[in-house]
């Protein structure tokens, strides 16, 4: 079925459902699908989404939302787990960041468009369809291949939910290293969609591997279990410590210190450094080993993301530095 005939309401109580659903068609003429993993549980209440592979090189998302789904009995569920294991299935399989269908990233085309390009219609039905009948959502992601970021559950600040509880109150609940406040939403997320919804979201960044990180997936796994427990869809406390480090800023990694040359990328500063403004944070040097660049902070802060690809062009996004708050 097309997921625009999606609807969780027609779906049996106490069940688990797995479903195949089309999106789209590729160049040739073949379905674009996505699976959905629906557990229904015994009471009503809230409707959770979770998604993961936005981005198709990011893996622990897909895993958490598998595991989730075998271990979650119905009978001791509250309301209803929706789990879309990878929302971008063409780019999966190329194992890329982009959809290499249409070359565009999931992460930046939202509202999306139904007449629009393969990865604009994905995005328009997982909006239309999963995200804005959801109550709570989170939306999973592990740095890609390019670049690594913390072990950490980000949320925007300027989402009002009325009587519902907050993206803040999710992502303390998340508990992960690193617990990140943005000021602001870039347009073209999942998020900036749920947000333009009044519903709180927040997603989960850890650093990348090109494989599924234990650690990083039992701290994605209680970070769900954590969120489920607050909203009431499951009883028992909040598992975990507090995130050891909290910072505000951007996260936008559009938005970075970028690269002003080609050339052979050395970082200095490690994740969650803390660095000075003006400090130097890496070079960018000639094939030869002449300095071609030297990489500064533009304000005190932590590091929070940092390219991990030595070959290096320009506009590519080299640092994030954010700054560090009390919770």
């Amino acid at each position: 079925m097309h997921l625009k005939d999606f609807d969780i309401s027609k779906l049996e109580k106490r069940f688990k459902t797995i479903l195949r659903v089309e999106i789209s068609t590729d160049e040739k003429g073949e379905a674009v699908q996505q699976t959905l993993l629906v557990i229904r549980g015994k009471k009503d209440g809230p409707i959770l989404l979770l998604t993961g592979g936005v981005h198709g090189d990011e893996f622990e998302g897909p895993q958490t939302i598998m595991n989730l789904f075998h271990e979650i009995e119905p009978e001791k569920l509250s309301g209803s787990l929706v789990g879309l294991v990878i929302a971008n299935e063409p780019a999966y399989e190329d194992a890329n960041r982009c959809n290499p269908i249409d070359g565009k990233n999931l992460a930046r085309v939202f509202p999306g468009d139904p007449k629009g390009s393969v990865t604009e219609q994905i995005a328009y039905w997982m909006g239309e369809i999963l995200i804005s009948k959801a109550d709570y959502y989170i939306d999973f992601h592990s740095s890609g291949s390019d670049s690594e970021m913390p072990q950490m559950c980000g949320y925007f600040k300027c989402n009002s939910t009325g009587n519902k509880l907050t993206s803040q109150d999710m992502a303390e609940a998340f508990r992960a290293k690193v617990t990140w406040a943005h000021p602001d939403f870039a347009e073209g997320r999942t998020l900036s969609y749920a947000y333009d919804h009044v519903i709180p979201a927040i997603y989960s960044e850890c650093p990348s591997t090109r494989c599924v990180s234990k650690n990083d997936l039992e701290v994605y796994l209680r970070g769900a279990l954590n969120v489920m427990k607050l909203i009431g869809m499951m009883q028992g406390k909040l598992e975990g410590s507090p995130s050891k480090y909290y910072l505000s800023g951007n996260g936008d990694t559009d938005q970075c210190v970028s690269a002003t040359t080609d050339g052979f990328f050395q970082p200095d500063k490690n994740l969650l450094d803390l660095v000075k403004k003006g400090e130097s944070l890496g070079t960018i040097k000639s094939l030869s080993g002449e300095l071609l660049e030297e990489i500064f902070s533009p304000i005190q802060g932590y590091v929070g993301m940092r390219r991990m690809l030595p070959s290096t062009h320009v506009g590519d996004s080299l640092f994030m530095i954010a700054d560090g708050f009390k919770s």
